[in-house]
């Protein structure tokens, strides 16, 4: 079963983006951890706010 969640946008967090965990291609935590760039399999990028082990849990992705 696929798993999408909501999750807020760190340049205005008021702003939320659909993710789908089967389109990620993969989360790159950001410098100060509060932050994370995910990259999707069609190429784009979003900085969303939570950490990697965060958007994991609420994607139900594994682990690394």
């Amino acid at each position: 079963m696929d798993t999408t969640a909501l999750f807020n946008l760190k340049e205005d967090d008021s702003e939320e983006i659909l993710i789908d965990a089967q389109d990620v291609e993969e989360i790159v935590p950001d410098a100060d951890f509060r932050f994370s760039l995910v990259i999707l399999k069609n190429g784009e990028k979003h900085f969303i706010c939570g950490t990697e082990a965060e958007i994991r849990q609420k994607l139900n992705m594994k682990e690394g």
